[in-house]
């Protein structure tokens, strides 16, 4: 695994598989992404990005780039806040055993997901624990995770941890954590500013800037991960950006990386892998793909 998670070879599988040239020959509702794929290919040269913000893919080009985002509150995050009690009450009783347990080498002491939308994929048939939590997200505007770098799940941090410095995959989201359990003590950095959580609150930043955590509380910190698309992107760029990397050649490349640094992750990646085969007749697929 390289370090920009095989761009060249998703390039490569985009040109074979027709993707690349179906975006090419689109209208002019599609520059951008015409442009953030002649970048991946090389073809054209990269848009500088201010200063901590690095992720691994080049930056797509004309988002507002900023560490914690300002902006008016999306629809969808106002609905996580209207929801919170029904969604802290079920994530409160999801055991820490059905949680996947990540040691990753940028990580001191534990840190745990229980993953409700990864890679793509609707998690509910193997993480049974939030159903009505689950129905919430799927019916928030704005939510991107059918596009596979966007991700649902809770996220549990043990006391004394510290998720080190580091930088996401691209730009093309914005992150949300929704506070649903807060010990003191808590904060997370990104870019240079540094802030706290507030239970029940949202918290959006983009997390292609250089972001950490820490819990130096005494109990675990929880927040809910979830994942929308850029407020900057077009309804049209959404959808040809959730079709170039719904591809399973492209997906099944890239999600072991993602996961392998957890505990006996098998279980999880079987229920991935059968669903992504299964997502390769997926309407969206077919629009772009030859």
């Amino acid at each position: 695994m390289d370090k920009n998670w095989n761009l060249h070879k998703i390039i490569e599988v985009m040109r074979t598989g027709g993707y690349y040239d179906r975006i090419m020959s689109g209208g002019p509702e599609l520059d951008r992404v015409k442009s953030y794929l002649r970048i991946f290919a090389g073809e054209q040269e990269e848009i500088s990005s201010p200063p901590l913000q690095s992720p691994n893919y080049p930056c797509f080009p004309g988002l507002a780039a900023k560490g914690f985002y300002s902006g008016p509150t999306p629809e969808g995050v106002s609905i996580l806040e209207s929801e919170f009690e029904r969604i802290r009450e079920e994530a409160l009783s999801v055991a820490k055993s059905a949680y996947l347990r990540y040691a990753p080498a940028k990580m001191k002491n534990d840190w745990y997901l229980y993953l409700l939308f990864h890679m793509g994929v609707d998690m509910s048939g193997i993480s049974t624990g939030c159903p009505r939590t689950q129905e919430i997200l799927r019916s928030l505007p704005g939510l991107c995770v059918d596009y596979p770098w966007g991700d649902a799940a809770l996220s549990l941090n043990v006391p004394d941890s510290h998720l080190r410095a580091h930088c996401s995959v691209d730009n093309l989201r914005l992150r949300c954590h929704l506070a649903i359990e807060i010990p003191d003590d808590c904060r997370i950095r990104v870019g240079s500013e540094t802030h706290g959580w507030e239970q029940g609150k949202a918290l959006l930043f983009d997390d292609s800037f250089e972001h950490e955590v820490w819990n130096r509380g005494s109990t675990d910190r929880i927040v809910m991960i979830v994942d929308f698309w850029h407020p900057d992107l077009t309804d049209v760029e959404k959808r040809a950006l959730a079709a170039g990397f719904r591809k399973a050649e492209i997906r099944m490349m890239i999600y072991p990386a993602r996961i392998h640094t957890a505990d006996n992750p098998e279980a999880h990646m079987r229920y991935l892998e059968g669903e992504i085969r299964k997502q390769e007749s997926d309407p969206l697929i077919r629009e772009y793909w030859g």
